[in-house]
């Protein structure tokens, strides 16, 4: 186990969802992953094209000699209603359950999302977030949200756009940060969201999201 103390610790499930280009690729198993090493995983994400975030999180389990079992990904269909669907409940519910239910039993769930989708007439609608659960025990999680849903018309104006910074301990989902109007992060272009995710945990500004976001 390469020095790790892990045998105090209990197995934990952990789900990472990311989405893309009208796919999602979810990955999932059972382990024990001290927090140095998790933090190490999710930073590992960034600059990967999403389609490979299996195959990365699997090498670094395997090189960096850590305890899982039952590991599995897939890929399905991530449509725009989806998509929005999941962006607009977590900028505005009060509560996260809705996500408990899509979910189910994983103690540890990081999520990223891109979606922009153009008409054939020229207006486009998209979203972006980054998303993080972690237990705090006793049944009790720590949620994190970071995300921007926008519309833009044929001339590539903004119609409307909403930015939030939100955090949960249990299912009460308060607003750190928002901004209303001009999009916080690009509508098109490079926008690192797995940055975003990386340093979720300690990002309580728009002005912070932007700097990580945008390289």
């Amino acid at each position: 186990m390469s020095g790790k103390v892990t045998q105090f610790m209990k197995t934990q499930k952990y789900r990472f969802d990311f989405g893309a280009d009208g796919k999602l690729y979810t990955t999932i198993f059972h382990g024990k992953i001290p927090q140095p090493e998790l933090r190490g995983m999710v930073s590992s994400l960034q600059n990967c094209l999403y389609g490979k975030t299996p195959d990365v999180i699997f090498s670094y389990l395997k090189l960096h000699h850590l305890e899982f079992s039952d590991f599995h990904s897939m890929e399905s269909t991530l449509g725009k209603d989806r998509a929005m669907g999941w962006a607009v409940y977590l900028l505005y519910s009060d509560t996260y359950g809705k996500m408990e239910e899509i979910l189910g039993d994983a103690d540890f769930h990081y999520a990223v999302v891109d979606c922009q989708e153009s008409s054939p007439e020229g207006y486009c609608e998209g979203c972006y977030y980054a998303l993080s659960r972690l237990p705090l025990g006793d049944g009790e999680f720590q949620h994190n949200f970071i995300g921007q849903a926008f519309f833009s018309d044929k001339n590539g104006s903004v119609e409307g756009s909403y930015f939030s910074i939100r955090k949960a301990i249990g299912n009460v989902l308060y607003t750190i940060d928002s901004s209303e109007g001009k999009p916080v992060l690009p509508t098109f272009g490079c926008v690192d969201m797995a940055a975003l995710l990386a340093e979720i945990e300690t990002i309580n500004s728009k002005e912070d999201a932007m700097k990580t976001a945008i390289r």
